[in-house]
């Protein structure tokens, strides 16, 4: 009977550990990286109700200002992170990614883009949730959300990276690797895909 009240304790702690969810609930593969636009589209979808189109649309766009998310500081220019958040948004940034594990961090940069959908574009949120257009929800979040200088919107590139996340094609992206290793809050090349073995004759 002693031995089994010191035991009962270590058993609820480790079916606790086991059953905590990760990363807010959503279970996120342990056995490889994951590239940040796949997991934005995967988030945006389950956190705001997102058609894939949309979800896309969104990681294209970002893909686009953040040269595949690997590029986080605007060249020659003062934006910084996923959305090239400048002047008064920056510093926002900036201040909310203090309390997610600094500036680099896909919390940070995942956890201020969802903080500004729901508190300042909630209607636009609304119309991409009717989205079943790629092209079209690409435009309105690229006007509405990001509002680029015309001479670098290129709206076609941002459509181009929300087709090919559309179609599982995350290659050339960043990825964000394990805890353990001290780059692990800073976005890295992932590493190319396996090439397919050959089918036995």
């Amino acid at each position: 009977m002693y031995r089994t009240r010191l035991l009962y304790p270590a058993l609820l702690a480790l079916l606790a550990a086991c059953s905590t969810p990760q990363d807010g609930g959503r279970k996120i593969a342990s056995d490889r990286p994951v590239s940040v636009p796949e997991r934005l589209m995967q988030d945006l979808e389950a956190d705001f109700a997102l058609p894939p189109e949309s979800a896309a649309a969104i990681a294209g766009n970002l893909a686009h200002e953040s040269g595949a998310f690997l590029m986080l500081q605007e060249i020659n220019g003062g934006c910084y992170g996923y959305s090239q958040w400048c002047g008064v948004r920056k510093r926002a940034f900036r201040s909310f990614a203090k309390t997610r594990g600094g500036q680099t961090t896909y919390e940070a940069n995942y956890g201020f883009l969802a903080h500004e959908l729901k508190t300042e574009y909630p209607s636009m949120l609304t119309r991409l949730r009717d989205m079943r257009d790629v092209d079209a929800a690409a435009r309105i979040f690229m006007k509405e959300f990001l509002r680029p200088a015309p001479r670098t919107a290129n709206l076609p590139r941002r459509v181009r990276f929300a087709k090919r996340f559309l179609s599982s094609d995350f290659g050339g992206t960043a990825c964000y690797f394990s805890s353990a290793q001290p780059e692990a809050k800073i976005p890295a090349p992932c590493p190319a895909a396996a090439p397919a073995k050959a089918k036995a004759q």
